[in-house]
């Protein structure tokens, strides 16, 4: 007999079913998750459709963080490619027959952001590019292009030895190049840059004999500059250098030969207006004030709208000041000791310093301002600072900056502004040292007061 009831049955139990349905979606998870492992390495393609166009994953699959190194270099790039100027269309450096002779576009690219920097005065970011063309230049139809701009950024960033040495190779290598100006500049710039960087080196009055022979070689060069080259931009470049360094060295006569020499010739030249600037400053230094007077006269009357014609204005009130009577102090309080009326201080020479806590270059002048005070008040100089309160001052808060700063020389708070305005004050910090007899003998900024000046009136 048969035993139908316990044997296996051929039909399939729904829990049979189950276990299939389970295994089978684990077999499809694990085969997704194993797919890429058990495919061979290489390109990626994904079939175009329709819809999309054919895309190729050239990658090699590696993905991992830029170190910091990275990270800075590639900023380094991003701001130069987002900075970097477009080099002047009518640069004599970058003519079309320049550009043509570059075979390698990587170096024209160079070449033509070197020219950029230099043109905006960067010599800076320049120097670099043109070292690096420079050394791989030999035998190369732009290699006179890249030595003169070369020994020209050499000198702008102070390397003189190099662009000693460059200018020396450019005139071997190319006596009769129309970029001779450019180097005999970049040469006498090195020299004036030695001659400012020498032991000892002062400023004007103050010229060691090591640094009055580099400023001579200097100015012999930029002499041959403006003269060989009379219509090169180098040679304007050149005169008012030279128009520097005479007045540094005391030759007044002959720096205003060269300043007005400089605007006769080139009227349009960027520093025209700058040159007879630093003559008035520079002669007013000097105690020539009737020779500083005819300069800033002259910036008024060639640029009446420059910048540098509005200051030469109030700078010739100063000057009206000087030999005359100083005005009398109207302060409305004095923080500190009251030092009486400029008829009590008769007798002692007096230094007025305007300045304002609110005016940072007046910040940084104040220490030297408490220093010449201890130098000298007891050799009899009295020293007064004068300032108004606006912008947000307030006597309280010239009392904190007082106390914080440790100053002790007194300070008058200017009442309404009448003092500034008498002795001429047009911006601060600036200053005026009166003699023991009451006379203005000298209205300026106050770094130019120096302890040479001051000696000679205690």
């Amino acid at each position: 007999m048969s035993n139908t009831k316990n044997s296996p049955s051929n039909g399939v139990t729904p829990s049979v079913l189950a276990f299939g349905a389970a295994m089978f979606a684990v077999g499809l998870v694990l085969g997704y998750m194993l797919a890429p492992s058990q495919q061979q390495s290489g390109p990626v393609t994904v079939a175009p459709t329709a819809t999309t166009a054919k895309v190729v994953n050239n990658t090699p699959g590696e993905l991992r963080k830029l170190s910091e190194q990275e990270k800075r270099e590639l900023t380094r790039k991003q701001r130069a490619t987002k900075d970097q100027p477009a080099a002047p269309a009518d640069s004599p450096f970058l003519t079309d027959a320049i550009k043509k002779s570059f075979n390698d576009p990587t170096q024209l690219n160079s070449y033509s952001q070197a020219v950029a920097y230099m043109a905006k005065g960067n010599a800076r970011a320049a120097v670099g590019p043109l070292s690096d063309l420079e050394a791989s230049s030999k035998g190369s139809k732009w290699r006179e292009q890249v030595l003169s701009l070369l020994a020209e950024a050499q000198a702008a960033t102070s390397r003189t030895a190099d662009a000693r040495s460059t200018a020396a190779l450019f005139k071997k290598e190319f006596p009769k190049s129309s970029h001779m100006g450019t180097v005999s500049l970049a040469e006498a710039r090195a020299f004036m840059q030695d001659g400012k960087r020498s032991p000892g080196a002062g400023g004007q009055g103050a010229i060691t004999d090591q640094q009055g022979e580099m400023y001579k070689k200097a100015i012999a060069l930029f002499d041959e500059t403006s003269v060989k080259w009379p219509t090169d931009a180098a040679a304007a470049e050149a005169l008012f250098n030279k128009a520097a360094l005479q007045a540094d060295l005391g030759l007044f006569a002959d720096a205003e030969s060269t300043t007005y020499a400089l605007v006769e010739r080139f009227p349009t030249y960027r520093n025209a207006p700058r040159s007879l600037s630093n003559l008035g400053r520079s002669a007013l230094a000097a105690g020539q004030s009737d020779r500083a007077q005819g300069a800033y006269k002259k910036l008024i009357s060639a640029f009446p709208k420059d910048r540098m014609a509005q200051a030469a204005r109030g700078q010739l009130n100063s000057i009206a000041l000087v030999d005359k009577d100083a005005p009398s102090l109207q302060i409305e309080e004095w923080l500190g000791d009251n030092p009486g009326t400029m008829a009590t201080l008769a007798g002692k020479p007096v230094l007025l310093v305007f300045w304002a806590t609110w005016c940072p270059h007046c910040r940084r002048e104040m220490p030297n301002t408490e220093e010449t005070w201890n130098k000298y008040k007891d050799k009899g100089l009295m020293v007064l600072a004068i300032t108004k309160n606006s912008r947000g001052q307030t006597s309280d808060k010239v009392r904190e900056y007082i106390s914080e700063n440790g100053l002790t020389f007194p300070i008058g708070v200017d009442q309404g502004g009448q003092t500034s305005r008498a002795y001429s004050v047009q911006g601060i910090p600036a200053a005026a040292l009166i003699d023991k007899s009451g006379k203005v003998v000298m209205r300026d900024h106050p770094t130019r007061i120096t302890d040479e000046i001051i000696a000679k009136y205690l």
